[in-house]
């Protein structure tokens, strides 16, 4: 195989990599790792199809999964069923123009620059932001995967992880009805699909409503995520706790910039198809 994986990690980040996530410091023990997890899903996983088969793709599953063979194993097979079996979102994912309305309208922008206070990359979620009658919370749902898939382009973001930020503002009875009826399934998705270190999830300025939902669809967290979800309120200062209010726009209380969701459209729209590293 041509073009193999070269390590271009920061020392910083190489040693996260190799203190956290069990990965190999030497190369040829790393590329070896990622032969054979292609080599298993190949024989074992003989109905599906690879939609990447580089070295960089088979490496984000193993670093989702602390380079723990079978963990990582299950990963890229439930990534690749869900692909197969939740068209209504991976629709969106393999042509972002079906919810570049959405993406313009700033339901779901990363940090431009910042991160939080661990390093991991912010993402922040308007739900309800610019939905019409043609819009739901699986549109919603398809912006979150194609960003976080666009944001693991970078290495660095597959060492760090992911905080997400959820302003409720926005989210009324319409989308609460929507979101108990797909929570299970996109939780799925979160948990044991996508090759993402979700580090902490932040609801702020939740409505009753919301938490009439998170009572349904909690039962099918896992522990984990269940410890790092923190419901905010309307108290962003428990939010700066986690990510500096000098990176985090006013409505968020911060005294950053203001989010670009056009730049963000952009960057989603302008790389469709290429799979080249986005600069943040």
């Amino acid at each position: 195989m041509c073009d193999r994986y070269e390590c271009t990690l920061s020392p910083e980040a190489l040693k996260k990599a190799v203190e956290e996530l069990n990965e190999p410091q030497d190369n040829d023990a790393r590329l070896a790792a990622i032969d054979r997890l292609r080599a298993r899903f190949a024989e074992e996983a003989a109905d599906l199809e690879l939609i990447r088969n580089d070295d960089a793709f088979i490496l984000r599953f193993l670093r989702v999964r602390k380079f723990n063979a079978d963990k990582a194993f299950n990963t890229l097979v439930n990534y690749h069923k869900q692909r197969k079996e939740w068209r209504e979102v991976f629709d969106g994912v393999d042509d972002p123009k079906l919810v570049e309305q959405l993406l313009q309208a700033g339901a779901i922008v990363p940090l431009r620059s910042g991160r939080a206070k661990d390093g991991s990359f912010v993402v922040i979620g308007r739900p309800g932001l610019g939905f019409n009658e043609s819009n739901s919370m699986v549109q919603f749902i398809t912006c979150l995967v194609l960003t976080v898939e666009k944001l693991l382009e970078q290495e660095e973001s597959q060492i760090y992880g992911f905080t997400i930020i959820e302003d409720m503002s926005n989210f009324g009875l319409s989308l609460a009805m929507q979101m108990a009826s797909q929570g299970k399934k996109f939780l799925h998705v979160i948990q044991d699909c996508l090759p993402a270190r979700v580090k902490s999830v932040n609801m702020v300025n939740e409505a009753l409503v919301f938490d009439i939902i998170h009572a349904i669809i909690s039962q099918f967290m896992k522990e984990k995520m269940k410890k790092r979800l923190t419901l905010h309120g309307s108290n962003c200062k428990t939010l700066h706790e986690k990510i500096d209010g000098t990176h985090l726009p006013f409505f968020l209380a911060g005294s950053g910039p203001d989010l670009s969701p056009d730049w963000w459209a952009g960057e989603i729209m302008s790389s469709e198809g290429d799979g080249e590293d986005t600069a943040l």
